[in-house]
Formats: C-alpha cells, sequence, structure tokens
C-alpha cells in the first residue's frame, strides 16, 4: 500500500510541478491569462489534495511535516482568481499587466520555498 501511496504522491507532485513550468513559460500574451487560470487552479487543487495525503508518507516525518505547513501557508494566504478574472474581463490585451500577474503567482508558489520542497520531495520518492 505505502508504495501506491508514494506512486500516487509522486504523480501529484509532477503535476504541480508540470502546471508551474507552463506558468513560468507563459508569454505575455492575451489567452496566457486563460491558461495561467486553469494552470494556477490545478496547482491549488493538487496542493490540496497533496497536503490531504501527504500525512501517509510515513518515510520522512520532518520533511513531509515542512511540506504540509508550507502548502498550508500557501493556500491561506494567496489567492489570485479574482484579479486573474479581473484581468481577463478588462485587461487581457496588457502585456505588462499580463506578466505582472505571472509574475506575482511565481513569486507567491516561490515564497517559503514551496516549489523547492515539493520539487525535492518528488525527486526523494
Amino acid at each position: 500500500m505505502i508504495k501506491d501511496t508514494n506512486v500516487y504522491l509522486k504523480d501529484i507532485m509532477k503535476k504541480i510541478l508540470n502546471s508551474y513550468s507552463i506558468i513560468d513559460e507563459l508569454s505575455d500574451k492575451p489567452n496566457d491569462l486563460q491558461l495561467l487560470k486553469i494552470e494556477l487552479q490545478k496547482i491549488n487543487g493538487f496542493l490540496l489534495v497533496l497536503s490531504k495525503k501527504i500525512c501517509l508518507d510515513n518515510v520522512d516525518q520532518l520533511t513531509t511535516k515542512k511540506l504540509e505547513n508550507k502548502i498550508s501557508l500557501y493556500l491561506q494566504n494567496y489567492d489570485f482568481s479574482r484579479e486573474i478574472n479581473k484581468l481577463i474581463d478588462t485587461y487581457a490585451n496588457d502585456n505588462l499587466r499580463v506578466k505582472n500577474i505571472q509574475m506575482s503567482v511565481i513569486n507567491s508558489l516561490n515564497d517559503g520555498k514551496l516549489i523547492e520542497s515539493i520539487y525535492e520531495k518528488y525527486n526523494n520518492f
């Protein structure tokens, strides 16, 4: 059962990292806001699942607890859905605004080294 759980958790982490890469590589075009919205929704959903399931990982309790805390802090402190929706409705053609929201999302995911911790945990499975 633990092996299956590790595979499941690793797959979730891979999906988070893939969505992060997509956000990081956006090119500030109007349709990028839709992609940003979709990928951020995926990340938030996967983070919720990961935070609930990561306690099943009995290999490294200290690292697991730290990651769980980082996810919790991110989910409590960052929500860009309102801003992204506003930009989609009014400023979709403003490349600077698109770039700014993209950078804000990237910075939030790097706050507390959340993405770095997910990447390290992914590589240690």
